[in-house]
């Protein structure tokens, strides 16, 4: 998603990482990567796993 982001969009984290490594703001970079991260794995422990423990229940 976020290579999409680079390469066509004029908005969005990948764009806005695009335009931080293009003025070397490395605490800019690690800023919005460290939120990304932190975002999927809350989506992934919080929403994804019960949903497919719930949906697997029948094996």
């Amino acid at each position: 998603m976020l290579v999409v982001e680079l390469l066509g969009r004029s908005d969005g984290v990948g764009f806005k990482l695009y335009g931080f490594f293009q003025f070397f703001d490395i605490a800019g970079i690690l800023a919005y990567t460290l939120v990304f991260v932190l975002l999927i794995i809350f989506v992934e422990f919080i929403i994804v796993r019960p949903f497919e423990k719930r949906i697997s229940m029948w094996k």
